[in-house]
């Protein structure tokens, strides 16, 4: 097991650019990844396109912590992540519908 806030597991966990600060670095390229992907869905080159933002963030950053979790490889964790992203944002967005914005 693998713990994201204290960097307990790795053996190099609070080195620079160790795997405990990738798998965080990879943890924010999630986030920054359903922002961006909310962006084009309401005005991008994907306008029209259902999006569920909070399904992207739930499903994202779930995945991307459960990875880590178990695997401690903040690649595998990022990967995930991406999926996550993709599955909850416009899976979730064909089922429950996406989320416009009202300007």
């Amino acid at each position: 097991m693998y713990n994201q806030m204290t960097c307990q597991g790795w053996e190099n966990g609070t080195s620079f650019l160790g795997p405990c600060s990738m798998a965080w670095v990879g943890l924010v390229i999630v986030v920054f990844l359903v922002m961006v992907m909310r962006r084009q869905c309401d005005d991008g080159f994907l306008a029209g396109t259902g999006f569920n933002v909070f399904g992207a963030a739930g499903f994202g950053i779930g995945a991307n912590v459960l990875v880590t979790v178990l695997t401690g490889s903040a690649r595998w964790s990022m990967l995930a992540g991406i999926v996550g992203v993709i599955a909850g944002g416009y899976v979730l967005g064909l089922v429950f519908g996406g989320s416009e914005s009202g300007y």
